[in-house]
Formats: structure tokens, C-alpha cells, sequence
């Protein structure tokens, strides 16, 4: 995090979990479970013809702008925003709201209101299975935003359940501020 004055850089933020699920006081425990079910959620609430529009053609199963990745940006891929129904925008943006909401709420309710009025030049591109759980990736792109997350292993069918992801990377950046660029300068 950078602290510039009244102003705060939350990105680049990489989240993780390995496991992908555990058992704490006899009780599942799926860090970054609301992520992974909120997608699934919006990928499903998808009629065909914006499904085939979000899913990517190739196979990807790792973080693109991860790590090592500042100052890269991708050109946009998938569904736009501009072709979602409203209650579809909200799921979007209820799901992007997982990663802005790491911020304290002085902080979030800006950005979201920012990310907000971008909302018809975003970006949903989905790779994998439609089925909870499965082994997927997803990304989310904007103006001011990207987000990535992408189970590890568990290709082929193999769900969460199934003990085929164990791993989950995600990465929240935004490509005008990583670093808090826009308030340092650097």
C-alpha cells in the first residue's frame, strides 16, 4: 500500500490461498470463496450469446499482469459491460467490490464510485468450466481496474471437491495508479 498524503494505492494487491479449502472447527473454510462463487454466479446469469462473448478462445490458467507484470496492460477481451442487463452490471460489480472492498470503506466507497461510472468500458472474460466448482480463470478490465483470478491445477473437469484445485492466485491492479503512481509520480 502506498500512503500519499490523504491518498491511498492499494494495487498492486496479489491474494492467494493454498489451500483452496479447509476445515477449521468443523466447518469449511474457502478463502476467497465469495470470488469464486460470485463469478460463477454472473458467468451463469449469462444468456448464450453473452457466455460465448465472455469466454476466451484459448487456454489460460495462470495470472497474465502477476507478479513482475507493472505497467503492462491487455487489450480488452470478452463481454463488455455495455452489453449486460443491469441486474448482470450489478453482479459485475458486486464481484469487483470483493477486491476494492479490501480497502477501509473512506477509501472503497470512491473507487467504487469511480469504477462504477467506468462500468460500460469494462471488461468479463471468462476460461474454463461454468460448473461449481471447477478449475477456472477470470478476468475483469477497465480504465482504472484489472482483476485476475486463476485456480491452480484441476484442469479437465476436476473441481474443487474433487481435490483438482489447490491452489487459487488472484491480482487486483489499477493500470493508472499501480504503485501510487498518479499521486508520487514515480
Amino acid at each position: 500500500m502506498v500512503v500519499a498524503g490523504p491518498n491511498i494505492a492499494f494495487t498492486p494487491s496479489l491474494t492467494g490461498s493454498q489451500p483452496a479449502i479447509y476445515t477449521r472447527e468443523g466447518k469449511d473454510v474457502r478463502p476467497l470463496g465469495r470470488e469464486n462463487d460470485k463469478a460463477f454466479n454472473l458467468i451463469n446469469a449469462l444468456n448464450a450469446e453473452q457466455r460465448q462473448k465472455a469466454t476466451l478462445t484459448y487456454e489460460i490458467n495462470d495470472l497474465v499482469l502477476g507478479p513482475g507484470q507493472a505497467g503492462r496492460t491487455l487489450p480488452p477481451e470478452g463481454l463488455s459491460a455495455s452489453e449486460m442487463t443491469p441486474e448482470q452490471q450489478a453482479m459485475l460489480l458486486d464481484l469487483i467490490g470483493e477486491w476494492v472492498g479490501m480497502l477501509n470503506q473512506d477509501d472503497a466507497v470512491p473507487k467504487l464510485a469511480q469504477i462504477r461510472s467506468e462500468i460500460n468500458q469494462s471488461y468479463f472474460a471468462w476460461y474454463g468450466d461454468t460448473t461449481n466448482p471447477s478449475a477456472v480463470y477470470y478476468r475483469i478490465t477497465g480504465p482504472t481496474l484489472h482483476i485476475e483470478f486463476a485456480h491452480q491445477g484441476g484442469r479437465s473437469g476436476q473441481g474443487v471437491q474433487a481435490g483438482g484445485v489447490n491452489h487459487i492466485h488472484t491480482i487486483y491492479r489499477d493500470p493508472t495508479n499501480d504503485y501510487g503512481k498518479r499521486f508520487t509520480g514515480k
